[in-house]
């Protein structure tokens, strides 16, 4: 990736600049869940990234939002919740880290990460990563059983950002849940353009649910959708 190539050339010329390397942690964290890069070899890279900003400045923001991606993505669910609270003590409006406060959804509590989502885009309305945001809802309400929430909101995701790959999963995931046939098997056939790597055992290992019953959930949508 670009952001990393360059990222990388920031740290070599200064290798305390902690927002670069909470960037740097960040970027390896979402190339993983995206399905770029394995997780199981991308997540200690940026352990490290995340580790080496807080050393450099243990009150960067950037830095705690940074390693509680990471702690997430080694589901470690206490910790990443912990570090994410501490960014936002930090700097109460970074939207990054409200976004990833939604996260709370991977761990069952799908009422609390949609409310810590719908508050950034309430606050940040023109952000960058709005898409991502109303991903993170979308998948919120997925899990809540609320499936025509779940499509609105993927599909309001997708027109901001098409290629991405979390919103074209509770896409295909809530129309198969829902009983929209047509539109699964559709969404499946974007979802599997965005994300050629996209399986059941992708999903299993990859993607860091904290409840069995909720993994199970997931799992048996993409099944109706005809993914294998």
């Amino acid at each position: 990736m670009l952001a990393q190539a360059l990222l990388e050339k920031a740290t070599a010329i200064d290798p305390n600049c902690s927002q670069a390397l909470g960037a740097l942690a960040a970027s390896h964290t979402f190339s993983a869940h995206m399905g770029w890069a394995d997780m199981a070899a991308t997540a200690p890279i940026a352990e490290r990234a995340a580790l080496s900003a807080l050393q450099a400045d243990s009150e960067d923001p950037w830095a705690h939002y940074a390693l509680g991606n990471a702690h997430l993505f080694k589901r470690r669910f206490d910790d990443s919740l912990a570090e994410f609270e501490l960014a936002l003590r930090l700097h109460p409006n970074f939207s990054l880290a409200h976004g990833s406060y939604g996260t709370l959804a991977y761990c069952g509590l799908w009422r609390e990460g949609d409310l810590a989502v719908r508050r950034v885009l309430r606050l940040s309305p023109r952000d960058p990563f709005s898409a991502i945001y109303c991903g993170v809802a979308a998948y919120a309400q997925f899990v809540g059983r609320n499936y025509h929430e779940a499509i609105r909101l993927s599909r309001q995701s997708l027109r901001q950002r098409g290629d991405f790959v979390g919103a074209h999963r509770v896409l295909t995931a809530a129309a198969a849940m829902a009983g929209r046939d047509e539109s699964a098997r559709l969404a499946l056939q974007e979802l599997r353009h965005a994300q050629p790597n996209m399986s059941l055992a992708w999903i299993s290992s990859q993607l860091p649910i904290k409840h069995e019953a909720d993994r199970e959930h997931y799992l048996e949508a993409f099944r109706c959708a005809g993914l294998d």
